[in-house]
């Protein structure tokens, strides 16, 4: 009988997990198309960056390293290249 319970337990477990992450992953999509849109500036898109990093740490506390390494690196480069192209076709 607890071999069972143990089982739900471990599927309930795996279950909050993808729930976790796909929580994450609407975030992070939702902001990197926020960023690639180019409604926004330099400024208003690291804070979405940033506020996105907040978001995570209260869902995945425990993988903030492995965050920072897939996604820091991902927002800063969407920002260098839609922030970028914005403001060269502004000065044109």
């Amino acid at each position: 009988m607890s071999e069972h319970l143990d089982d739900h337990g471990m599927a309930r477990l795996l279950a909050d997990e993808e729930l976790k992450l796909a929580q994450l992953r609407e975030l992070v999509d939702s902001a990197c198309e926020e960023i690639m849109g180019g409604r926004l500036d330099r400024q208003e898109a690291t804070v979405l960056a940033q506020r996105v990093r907040r978001q995570a740490q209260e869902i995945i506390p425990d993988m903030m390293d492995t965050f920072d390494l897939i996604y820091q690196s991902r927002f800063e480069r969407l920002i260098s290249q839609y922030i970028t192209i914005r403001t060269s076709r502004a000065e044109d």
